[in-house]
């Protein structure tokens, strides 16, 4: 009896285990929002690639996040911004 409530035990640990740290995000699917800050500040010249999220059931902005020359330092635009909508209607316009 004590052994089978050990084995029980030692199996729930190990499914813990084997799941922590797992992520819904591996496999395609955002469960929040990627942008937590936007950059306004007009930077097109330094941008070197572009992709854009549109709103969905998990997060209902839409989302711009440019690449930068160089560094490949990833920002969030802030898609209120002129230029950004400027952006927004060249990918749009693809």
């Amino acid at each position: 009896m004590k052994i089978t409530i050990t084995a029980a035990i030692c199996l729930v640990f190990l499914a813990a285990l084997s799941t922590e740290g797992m992520s819904v995000r591996g496999i395609g699917v955002d469960l929040r929002c990627r942008c937590i800050e936007t950059e306004s500040r007009r930077m097109a010249k330094l941008i070197q690639s572009v992709e854009l999220f549109p709103p969905s059931a998990h997060c209902k902005d839409t989302e711009i996040i440019a690449t930068l020359k160089g560094t490949g330092q990833q920002i969030c635009l802030d898609t209120t911004a002129p230029w950004v909508k400027k952006v927004i209607e060249k990918i749009l316009a693809k």
